[in-house]
């Protein structure tokens, strides 16, 4: 059947593989390889945002790539190439008779450099991304975003540092969480509960400290001890399920190595399912710097401590 290829890490920028998305800098361009594409005819719904080169000819270039199937390397490969020209979304269709060959690819031309449609100013979201995150829970809405940066410029050509904290010489893996929930919190004019400070989730002991006092809505699980930041206070053991507390969506991980002290990250939660999770993690090298990582809720360190701590955020 018809479909559409990106092929090479370094034009991934933007592609959201499991939306059938693409978006798009105004001025910039990326390409795709229609499969089996002989005869079909290529074009987007409106040409005013989106300018399309399609080439009629087999593209014998990329019949060697390692990525294509036996199948596919057999078919005629059409190069596509598509560039940004004003705000706003189209589909690309490949036709056979008028009739769709291919699933529609969304184009969405966007302001941001970083391929995204959620930007660095507080509240900056494309119209289309808007209208989506109106649609989910506030806790939706947070990893919604974090998945719109997986896909950006930024993931997949940069490492991250200064775009989710203002000192671009910090580690970024909890300020990304608190950015997250913070433009959530703005295109759907709700406060964040982590408040207006990224410091507080910079690290897991800030994250531990924060959850610790009495005047913010954040509930501690599998941690036992003092305040880590002020040597002061004890935090009780709370497992899982206490007083009806379970793991949510967008809920602070905190993981440790070693020890119960050898605090190394922090990430969210993205999904939970029976023994296991998976987190989306900031911070994570360069070039596939944001992803999404499964891990284990009965890995234990040598102490006996989980390897994972929680921050369940109350009253979302």
């Amino acid at each position: 059947m018809s479909h559409l290829r990106k092929l090479g890490t370094w034009d991934a920028a933007g592609y959201d593989a499991s939306r059938n998305l693409q978006i798009l800098p105004i001025g910039q361009s990326t390409t795709f390889h229609l499969i089996a594409g002989g005869g079909l005819d290529v074009a987007v719904d409106k040409p005013d945002y989106v300018s399309l080169m399609a080439g009629s000819d087999d593209d014998k270039s990329v019949h060697k790539s390692a990525e294509l199937t036996a199948w596919e390397k057999d078919q005629i490969i059409r190069k596509i190439v598509l560039v940004g020209k004003a705000f706003g979304e189209t589909k690309l269709r490949a036709k056979l008779n008028g009739s769709d060959w291919i699933a529609p690819l969304t184009v969405s031309v966007v302001q941001d450099p970083n391929w995204r449609q959620v930007g660095k100013a507080p509240g900056e979201a494309t119209d289309q991304m808007r209208k989506e995150l109106k649609t989910l829970s506030l806790r939706e809405a947070v990893l919604r975003i974090a998945e719109d940066q997986m896909h950006s410029a930024i993931c997949s050509r940069k490492d991250g540092f200064g775009d989710y904290h203002a000192n671009a010489s910090y580690d970024w893996c909890g300020a990304f969480a608190h950015w997250c929930w913070a433009q959530a919190g703005n295109v759907k004019k709700k406060s964040n509960p982590f408040g207006d400070d990224s410091n507080v989730l910079l690290s897991p002991q800030k994250a531990i400290h924060w959850a610790m006092r009495d005047d913010t809505p954040g509930q501690l699980l599998r941690y036992q001890g003092i305040d880590p930041m002020t040597g002061k206070g004890m935090q009780e053991y709370r497992e899982i399920g206490w007083s009806g507390y379970q793991l949510a969506p967008a809920d602070i991980v905190l993981l440790r190595e070693g020890s119960a002290s050898g605090w190394k990250h922090v990430c969210m939660v993205y999904q939970v399912g029976g023994t296991g999770l998976r987190t989306i993690d900031g911070n994570q090298g360069k070039f596939q710097s944001i992803k999404i990582v499964g891990r284990s809720l009965t890995d234990k360190v040598a102490d006996g401590s989980y390897k994972l701590a929680f921050v369940h955020v109350l009253g979302v």
